[in-house]
């Protein structure tokens, strides 16, 4: 089984294309999001009930029913709904008016709010049933389960899912998105911050062995124009490179998911909605041989260097360093460190690099270089064997590096070198490691665009 997650479906067209996405051979479940004019049309009935204004009820609610059917006949190109779409979309509504006609203190806004998620689905179901494809709407708030650790309760979920779809039999299931229930039975939303997170979720219960999430918004880059999907066609990494990835700085999917999806053996595909064949960035937990898989730069972090006044013991020295960056928050990035002399990657404002220096000059000199470059290159080696942070030395022979990282794991070396040098480190790094094969991937004309694709 597959999965297909949406970040964004807002127009008519939107919906259009996901049949082209989804396989019909093979059973799948697609879980959309929330349309936007659903979610502002059912916050106007959510305002009106906090405000006792019940007159206005019956108004936004028919405004909602009468936009819904509009979408759904342009949806399929007809002149009005068929009686079947008609019959799902009537239903869905008397449980909206029932929901909305209890007393008061039983009415609560997540479980109003809920209703965003299931009309989206419903509008996605009944397009499909319009294209004769075996399709079923799965309800989450009957199986998707929230703990008492208000994460979703994976052995408690599975027991109620078994029961649930023993006898299903659709190739496609629509699963609107964010819906679960707590410990008393009400139904809940997850934030909408954690799709992704839920998603991957739904790919351990349903036992997927693939879950794509399809998404409208460039990965995080240095340049605007610039995206990692746009630079690789069919680019595979392993989950030990995506977290090496994801901790220099790239947001490919958050961590719990990576973790999640690693323990189950659920490969990961991030996928640009509208060019999945020419994006797409596939997670699995199969080697790809030995190879760099990107060579990544944070650019603007602070060079820090604390060198010990001798007042203090080593470990003493060491343990004061780390409590006044656990004060202040600090983020490190890399971090090198001898008895006497500490030297660090950070983030830093003034302001905060001034209240930290107070602190520290009591026991330490403190020094700062601001903006610098953090390089991460990145792939699948052996340390021991491949000598990387040899020959990564020996290709910047003629930059000064600052720190160099390696050996934490196999997945990754690091280097700091100055601002001034951080682009030709890269190229020169790219270049190498990469060669002719990136150029020829990477379509960026020009020098500095092909080398800032993989820049934070």
């Amino acid at each position: 089984m597959k999965i297909y997650s949406f970040e964004t479906i807002t127009s008519i067209e939107d919906v259009r294309q996901i049949p082209s996405y989804v396989p019909l051979g093979e059973q799948s479940i697609l879980i959309p999001p929330s349309f936007p004019w659903i979610k502002d049309k059912l916050q106007d009935i959510a305002i009106s009930l906090y405000n006792f204004d019940w007159e206005k009820l019956p108004s936004l609610i028919d405004a909602l029913k009468t936009k819904t059917f509009e979408f759904t006949s342009q949806l399929t190109g007809a002149t009005e709904n068929s009686p079947a779409t008609i019959s799902i979309i009537e239903n869905l509504f008397q449980s909206l008016h029932s929901f909305v006609n209890r007393p008061l203190n039983q009415i609560k806004d997540k479980e109003l709010l809920s209703f965003t998620e299931r009309f989206s689905g419903l509008i996605i179901y009944s397009y499909f049933k319009t294209l004769k494809v075996n399709v079923s709407l799965l309800d989450p708030s009957l199986f998707v389960c929230i703990g008492s650790n208000s994460k979703i309760d994976t052995e408690k979920s599975t027991e109620c899912l078994r029961t649930l779809i023993q006898d299903q039999d659709a190739i496609v299931s629509i699963l609107p998105a964010h819906i679960c229930k707590n410990g008393l039975e009400e139904t809940i939303l997850v934030p909408t911050k954690l799709h992704t997170l839920y998603a991957t979720h739904m790919a351990t219960l349903f036992h997927a062995e693939e879950l794509t999430f399809y998404t409208t918004k460039q990965m995080s880059s240095a340049s605007p124009d610039e995206d990692v999907c746009s630079q690789f066609k069919d680019y595979t990494i392993t989950y030990n490179e995506a977290k090496s990835i994801i901790n220099a700085g790239f947001n490919l999917v958050p961590k719990a998911c990576l973790d999640l999806a690693g323990q189950h053996g659920i490969n990961l595909r991030i996928s640009n909605y509208y060019n999945p064949n020419k994006q797409t960035i596939t997670i699995t937990k199969t080697s790809t041989m030995n190879q760099i898989k990107a060579v990544v730069t944070r650019k603007n972090a602070d060079y820090l260097q604390i060198h010990s006044s001798g007042n203090l013991m080593p470990f003493q020295f060491l343990t004061k360093v780390m409590a006044v960056c656990g004060d202040f928050k600090t983020p490190i990035h890399l971090i090198s460190s001898s008895s006497v002399n500490i030297s660090m990657a950070v983030e830093l404002s003034s302001e905060t690099f001034h209240q930290m220096e107070n602190q520290l000059s009591q026991f330490a000199s403190v020094s700062v270089e601001k903006d610098i470059s953090v390089i991460h290159i990145i792939g699948q080696f052996d340390q021991e064997k491949e000598n990387m942070e040899v020959k990564v030395i020996d290709l910047l022979k003629d930059i000064p590096i600052l720190m160099i990282s390696y050996g934490s794991d196999n997945n990754s070396v690091s280097v700091v070198v100055s601002k001034d040098m951080g682009e030709k480190a890269q190229a020169i790094l790219m270049d190498n490691f990469t060669g002719q094969d990136f150029m020829k991937r990477n379509v960026a004309p020009r020098f500095r665009e092909a080398y800032s694709a993989m820049s934070i």
